[in-house]
């Protein structure tokens, strides 16, 4: 899967207001807020830092593609790796939100 020179990067901002706007009556805890339970929450920061290493893998995933298509790069092996990484990558952090979305729509049909 080759990408255009004109992907745009992430917007972390607009995914960080994505993930607040979600967390109903936890709305404005952050990472490394102290909890209820006394222990500090990193989930948001660990969630960042996986979305910054996805974005950082396609972007290398699509200058190897372009780096190939232009004939600076003839390592076909090593771009199609980049490739690799960057989809498998992006498909888990798709699996992540998808699973975050249904948890949070089940949290909100419960009776109480």
């Amino acid at each position: 899967m080759i990408r255009s020179a004109t992907a745009k990067p992430m917007d972390l901002g607009a995914i960080e207001s994505d993930l607040r706007s979600l967390g109903g009556p936890l709305k404005g805890k952050g990472a490394g807020e102290v909890t209820d339970s006394g222990e500090k929450s990193e989930f948001l920061s660990l969630l960042k830092e996986g979305i910054k290493d996805v974005n950082k893998n396609m972007q290398e995933s699509d200058k190897a593609s372009m780096d190939l298509a232009t004939g600076k790069s003839s390592n076909i092996h090593e771009t199609m790796l980049s490739v690799a990484k960057a989809e498998l990558g992006l498909n888990m952090l798709v699996q992540m939100r998808n699973k975050a979305i249904e948890a949070y729509q089940d949290v909100m049909r419960m009776q109480v």
